[in-house]
């Protein structure tokens, strides 16, 4: 199988791309820089160079495809085009540089999932999408079933899995993988968990809940933070 998947050199993506090729697929991902299109090479997939912005690279990468997973998003703003960093930054007071720049992230993540799709109408061919479990209800054992809260911390870019929900009444056929709110692993340096290890360090202090097992129902020693110095 032929799979195209942008966010290739991700912490998720890059994931993807091992356990697709693995399996004995052929992957393209997509690379907006030189060092990531050097890593997708050496992981055996095929590149594709440019950003989720490039909408007529992404309706090439998804035609030449047998399905699409899309991973990729604007989590810093160093990672969006100058362009519209510039819009970001110089678009209005800076107070509201963070809502302009989360809102051109979505846009941006909005638009390229539809251009995907426009490859795949007409087939049988899927759409995958990850979106975090952030905008969940806090407070209650929840399932991927659920549908976001709207007052949530990560609503804005749950607002993403709308434009999933659009393209499958359009008839695409597509699926969204909920992900925990931290993930993280080896080559993570812009998630939660890594500014976690920088305060750890700073105050030469971590938090732990009880044995970090996971595991439901919590037991009354497992709601309680320890700490150790």
């Amino acid at each position: 199988m032929r799979v195209f998947v942008t966010g290739a050199t991700g912490l998720i993506g890059s994931a993807i791309v091992k356990e697709l090729i693995s399996a004995g697929h052929q992957v393209t991902g997509l690379a907006r820089s030189d060092a990531s299109a050097k890593k997708l090479t050496a992981s055996g997939a095929q590149v594709l160079r440019g950003s989720i912005e490039d909408l007529d690279c992404l309706r090439c990468g998804a035609a030449a495809a047998d399905g699409a997973i899309h991973t990729a998003f604007y989590h810093e703003i160093t990672q969006m085009p100058m362009r519209t960093r510039l819009r970001a930054v110089l678009g209005g007071a800076p107070s509201g540089i963070v809502s302009r720049f989360t809102a051109a992230a979505v846009g941006a993540d909005r638009r390229a999932m539809e251009t995907i799709s426009q490859s795949l109408s007409g087939t049988d061919r899927p759409l995958v999408a990850a979106f975090g479990t952030l905008a969940l209800k806090p407070g209650r054992l929840a399932t991927e079933d659920e549908a976001y809260d709207p007052e949530s911390v990560g609503a804005t870019h749950a607002k993403s899995e709308d434009t999933m929900r659009e393209l499958a009444a359009r008839g695409i056929r597509t699926s969204v993988i909920g992900i925990p709110p931290i993930v993280h692993g080896a080559g993570d340096r812009s998630g939660f968990a890594p500014r976690l290890i920088q305060i750890a360090r700073k105050k030469n202090e971590s938090g732990y809940v009880s044995d970090g097992r996971n595991r439901w129902p919590p037991s009354t020693a497992s709601m309680l933070l320890g700490y150790s110095g």
